[in-house]
């Protein structure tokens, strides 16, 4: 008999980047599995009937889990691994430190009921990504309705003391998610036969009974026992800062952004003559209001006319790499996510899917709220949220195979600095760059700098959310309500508005050092494009993809 040769029996030979494949994988594995509902925003959906464990005794397993991943992590040894690998480490860590800074430190879970919010979130994706037939999905949907009532259940326990503001929104939430049920509800009576609808519809029925008791708990118990102070307060908020690698102290980024709010009323007022020369602030102001769309219906129409003609200017202007098979949707907001976003949003696609369709929301209004979606702000908000700010960001993230950056790069400095960023420098090009879009774009510029001064303030604990909205409307001129809105989300996210024009800042600095470095071989489009693939890294780590970037470009051959 003729033996096998060796070269046939023998096992592949391990290495550095082998090895440290093995660890990601684990640690992808593990968050799949104790998350369902990050699996299924990340496309995996072998978890796709689950609801993650909401119980105090899930968080303290949580903690122990980032506790060894950081340990092993650590450990790992860097030499031999590849440029990727490396900066898979270090974001590794990252993620682990502000995880843990986050359920130890802070422990907003205590404090903040946020269940319904995740329940809804984790049947949206279900129903809205065609991974699927939808047969298939509405299955999986039921599978999560069914599970719910005891999934709040579990969640009240955890409850400490709740945020009052934070417990208001809860039971803004628990009133408007009925609508996406009913929604989901219709499509099922569609598309399933009898016994298999009235399965569905009996999940549906028990899925809204909880909320509406999980609602009726926050009114009765939770609201009356809750406090006032949300704020992660000055020293912690620092630590964050720190710990984000922002470059700055919360002191320095807040001096930032009042300098920028000084020079941007300049601008704005020297825009204001080239609108309409002669005519004082307040009447450029109204005219560029009064020019949009007089119904809703118009205003979707105008988007989507947008999106399509932003997205052909990034490929015929060379701005970046457009990738094959993704689309962008542009939709209402749904009605249960109006009460924090008074404007617009994204909700990327799974990281995984293969189709990668973006859903860019649009948030409807009376007369009066739809000359905030006036003609000029419409477009800047496209470009945000479209092409080539956050549809492309993220459907170019999605390309990168690393499992680590699908899971824990959430750099908001980035994701948010580069929209931010999107937004002049399509104007500095020539797209859409007239007198009205420019002022228009200076005020959004305006609202981001107040953003950041409010971020600062009202994470510190040195601004009220009453104060924070007369702030907005003085330094803006956004209307009482949307103000509200904003400011009820900055409650809940310290560090993150400041994410938008300071990350631009932080952009631009890497831009200018990437010039330095590449010289006359420089060009926007590889600059746009290194960062796009990166996935979303906090922007701590994004210089040093790109030096391995600029390191890999020069040692390819000249076309």
């Amino acid at each position: 008999m003729k033996k096998k040769s060796a070269a046939k029996t023998r096992a592949p030979k391990e290495t550095p980047d082998s090895r440290w494949d093995a660890l990601a994988k684990d640690i992808f594995s593990t968050l799949c599995r104790r998350r369902p509902t990050l699996a299924t925003s990340l496309g995996v959906h072998e978890y796709d009937g689950e609801l993650p464990d909401p119980s105090r005794e899930a968080v303290r397993e949580d903690i122990h889990l980032a506790r060894e991943w950081m340990k092993k992590v650590d450990a790992f040894p860097k030499r031999g691994l590849s440029a990727d690998r490396l900066i898979d480490r270090e974001l590794a860590l990252h993620w682990c430190r502000l995880e843990l800074f986050d359920l130890e430190t802070c422990e907003t879970w205590k404090r903040r009921p946020d269940a319904v919010q995740t329940a809804a979130y984790s049947v949206l994706p279900l129903f809205i990504n065609e991974f699927a037939p939808l047969n298939e999905r509405l299955e999986k949907i039921r599978a999560r309705l069914e599970k719910i009532p005891h999934y709040l259940d579990r969640a009240r326990s955890r409850l400490e003391e709740g945020v009052t503001i934070w417990v208001q929104v809860a039971i803004e939430t628990c009133a408007a998610v009925p609508v996406l049920l009913e929604q989901i509800r219709a499509a099922a009576e569609r598309s399933l036969d009898h016994d298999r609808y009235q399965q569905f519809y009996g999940a549906t029925l028990r899925a809204r009974t909880a909320i509406q008791d999980f609602a009726d708990w926050l009114r009765r118990e939770a609201l009356p026992r809750s406090k006032s102070d949300f704020a992660i307060g000055s020293t912690r908020f620092k630590e964050l800062v720190k710990l984000r690698a922002l470059g700055g102290t919360p002191e320095s980024i807040r001096a930032y952004g009042k300098a920028q709010l000084k020079n941007l009323k300049e601008r704005l007022k020297k825009l204001a003559s080239k609108v309409k020369p002669g005519a004082k602030l307040a009447e450029v102001i109204k005219e560029i209001r009064e020019n949009g769309p007089k119904t809703f219906e118009e205003c979707l129409a105008a988007v989507r006319e947008q999106v399509t003609r932003s997205r052909q200017w990034v490929i015929e202007n060379e701005f970046a790499t457009v990738p094959e098979g993704e689309s962008l949707e542009v939709v209402p907001t749904p009605q249960f996510a109006r009460h924090l976003i008074p404007f617009g949003a994204y909700m990327p696609p799974s990281h995984f899917d293969r189709a990668q369709r973006g859903y860019y929301w649009v948030t409807p209004g009376d007369a009066e709220k739809l000359k905030e979606h006036n003609f000029a702000s419409l477009m800047n908000m496209s470009v945000h949220e479209g092409y080539p700010g956050h549809h492309l960001q993220f459907v170019s993230a999605h390309a990168n195979p690393s499992p680590i950056r699908a899971a824990m790069a959430d750099g908001t400095e980035f994701i948010e600095g580069w929209a931010h960023y999107c937004e002049e420098a399509v104007k500095a090009r020539g797209l859409d760059a007239t007198p009205a879009a420019l002022f228009v774009q200076t005020q959004d510029m305006i609202w981001r700098a107040t953003r950041i001064v409010i971020d600062v303030e009202l994470s510190s604990g040195r601004m009220t959310p009453v104060e924070a909205v007369e702030m907005l409307r003085k330094e803006t001129g956004m209307d009482r309500l949307a103000a509200e809105a904003e400011v009820k989300r900055y409650t809940m996210s310290p560090g993150y508005q400041l994410s938008y024009l300071y990350g631009k800042k932080l952009v631009l600095e890497l831009k200018a050092w990437a010039t330095r470095k590449m010289g006359r071989k420089f060009s926007d489009r590889f600059f746009h494009d290194a960062l796009l693939r990166a996935g979303s890294l906090p922007m701590g780590l994004m210089k040093k993809e790109l030096e391995w970037r600029i390191k890999e470009a020069r040692s390819l051959p000249a076309m």
